[in-house]
């Protein structure tokens, strides 16, 4: 009995604790600034963003309002704003909204005699009515706008049906909400407004698909008739072999100080894919999700165009559309277009998920083909038909469209030729069109033909982080180093060039004196050792006696290339072969480590790769090489000239 009344003794005191303990933790006062120690407490707002032209009032949740409490708005560069109650509770407060405010954020502040407690963030924000009436049969509604200003003739969509605004900047889309999403296409002169670098221009839908629903879209004037557009692919960030801290120090540096370069002249960037790592979305625990923390972690001052790779689907589900479900959920549609001044942008999808074996909680063998499905081909045409066929055309995909062979002609790169020929036949009468891609971790410019030119733009990541990771600069699969494009825009006017990580806006090439490239190869224990253990890879033994190599990373066919030896014109050829840095800095370094040599990872032959034989191998040469916008770049050879890992 002794012990049971000890028993009783503590459960009663557990019990009677237990509301305490409770309240403890339900209490959000120990987790939001707004709250900790302050007046009031236990608030709730009914959310963060509100127009004027639908809320007149709002009512704010909490414990403690007094008689005699008054709240204002403090903003910025701004008198404080003095609001109306309309009611005052000791558990709520309903205010006014002043309907001429001007759209900002605004701190809501709680004024108690001298005591002073800011109770959250708000904004309030211009908009036209937004009561946009029903239509019969129409599922999806909303209002285009720019503060009190009607959007007039936007383009929304469904990714199937396409519509336009009308004069009061309203739409309406009879929609099977097949993919769960309704987009704007930002006119010249527009932008989205942006939340951590993401563009607010779409929205999930919400309701049945007979229900009719509404989402508006909210555009900020801009001139980007003067604009500039990175393009960056592959950044595979899986959280392994140091990619986050290689990111952070390479890349996220580099575009910071990119965008200040270009002061107020608006950037862009648009980003062709493999954001992350289909096969480590479980493994390392990094998917589209963590992705997104990551560039809001960065606070990069420039809006993402987002498009899907192929390693940007969930591994656990066959079949494009569900694999692709994630990403929907996170970077929303997987093609869409937007107009930058007088340009037009399109972002497409032409990878199509089929990962044979997948079931939840088991990855299938993650295989893909590279073509367009019927409903995007179809939703093309229909945003094509909306562009005149005098603007340029900028569009972004994942995989190739075209590709090279040993001879160096241009090959078709989709699963198949009628693939190909689909996609190109969208673009027939156009004047201009840029077609942008990545996926294969190298650099090779198509010039498809007077209208029409691809650039495959090697990855962020490089050859997927690896050469970084062993401390042997950052270079992909053909010698190009990571890096990005950049796109220079003047009205109708297309300048770009290729831009490396870390290396000067000048440094457009490099080269090697394959005299001391063999004598590498020979001499090198790491070398030595990779060669005994892959004997078919190259060593360069093959090449002649005082041969250079040139690789001219963004190469294509009005660029010009001359060496002279200080006498003469030396002639130089277009070859097909193997970058050696790449070699000795990705193939000779994993061997070396323990590791073993991987056919996806190696170095790739590339059609930027040029050869000259000097007269000997001591002879200095001088290296003029000239791009398509006549910009030269020059580089005296001394010879011999050394041969390393992070030569560049």
């Amino acid at each position: 009995m002794k012990l049971d009344r000890f028993f009783l003794i503590r459960l009663l005191c557990i019990l009677l604790l237990l509301p305490l303990v409770t309240g403890c933790k339900s209490d959000d006062t120990a987790q939001d600034p707004f709250q900790k120690g302050k007046l009031v407490t236990d608030l709730y707002i009914p959310g963060t963003t509100f127009y004027t032209s639908t809320v007149s009032e709002l009512t704010i949740q909490g414990k403690g309002f007094r008689p005699g409490d008054a709240l204002y708005l403090r903003s910025e560069d701004r008198e404080d704003t003095p609001l109306t109650l309309k009611a005052l509770d000791a558990a709520y407060v309903t205010f006014a909204v002043p309907q001429q405010i001007e759209t900002a954020e605004y701190t809501l502040i709680l004024l108690r005699g001298t005591q002073e407690q800011p109770l959250g963030i708000l904004n309030f924000r211009q908009s036209i009515n937004l009561d946009v009436p029903d239509k019969d049969l129409m599922t999806i509604k909303g209002a285009v706008f720019c503060g009190s200003t009607p959007v007039v003739g936007a383009i929304v969509s469904d990714g199937e049906e396409v519509t336009t605004t009308d004069d009061n900047g309203y739409y309406w889309l009879g929609s099977r909400k097949y993919h769960g999403y309704v987009f704007v296409t930002q006119p010249s002169g527009y932008q989205p407004l942006t939340e951590n670098s993401m563009p607010r221009f779409w929205q999930p839908l919400t309701e049945s698909q007979f229900v009719c629903e509404q989402h508006n879209f909210e555009l900020e004037k801009v001139d980007n008739d003067n604009h500039v557009m990175f393009v960056t692919s592959d950044i595979h960030l899986a959280n392994r072999v140091n990619d986050l801290k290689q990111y952070r120090e390479l890349f996220i540096p580099e575009i910071n100080g990119a965008i200040e370069n270009y002061g107020n002249r608006p950037v862009y960037t648009m980003v062709l894919g493999d954001m992350t790592w289909d096969q480590f979305w479980y493994d390392t625990k990094y998917n589209m999700e963590s992705y997104l923390k990551t560039l809001a972690d960065a606070k990069i001052p420039t809006t993402f165009y987002h498009l899907p790779g192929n390693h940007d689907n969930d591994p656990y589900y066959a079949g494009d559309f569900q694999a692709e479900a994630a990403y929907k959920q996170y970077l929303g549609p997987t093609y869409y277009s937007f107009n930058l001044g007088k340009v037009h942008y399109i972002a497409l999808d032409n990878n199509v998920y089929i990962n044979n074996g997948a079931s939840v909680g088991s990855s299938g063998d993650r295989s893909f083909r590279n073509y367009l499905t019927e409903i995007e081909l179809n939703w093309l045409k229909k945003d094509l038909a909306q562009v005149d066929r005098n603007t340029p055309v900028v569009v972004g995909l994942h995989c190739p469209i075209f590709g090279f062979n040993s001879s160096l002609e241009i090959t078709n790169a989709m699963s198949s030729q009628v693939d190909n020929d689909n996609l190109i036949q969208c673009f027939e009468g156009f004047s201009d069109v840029h077609i942008l891609t990545g996926h294969t971790h190298y650099t090779h410019n198509t010039v498809y033909s007077e209208s029409i030119m691809e650039h495959n733009t090697t990855a962020i990541c490089a050859t997927w982080w690896w050469t970084g990771y062993y401390g042997n600069g950052h270079i992909s699969r053909d010698g190009t180093p990571g890096g990005y494009g950049v796109y220079e825009i003047d009205g109708t006017q297309i300048e770009w060039h290729y831009k490396g990580l870390g290396l000067p806006r000048e440094k457009q090439f490099i080269t090697y004196d394959m005299n001391t490239v063999k004598n590498y190869f020979r001499t090198n224990q790491m070398a030595v050792r990779f060669l005994k253990a892959y004997p078919t890879r190259d060593d360069y033994k093959d090449v002649g006696s005082n041969v250079v190599y040139i690789n001219v990373w963004n190469w294509d066919p009005e660029w010009t290339i001359s060496v002279s030896d200080g006498v003469k014109e030396l002639p130089v050829e277009q070859i097909y072969g193997l970058d050696p840095l790449h070699t000795a800095s990705y193939e000779v370094a994993r061997v070396s480590d323990g590791g073993s040599y991987t056919a996806a990872f190696a170095t790739q032959p590339s059609i930027h790769l040029f050869s000259v034989t000097a007269p000997d191998a001591n002879t200095t040469l001088t290296v003029t090489v000239t791009d398509r916008f006549g910009k030269t770049y020059k580089e005296v050879m001394s010879r011999p000239k050394a041969f390393a890992v992070n030569m560049q």
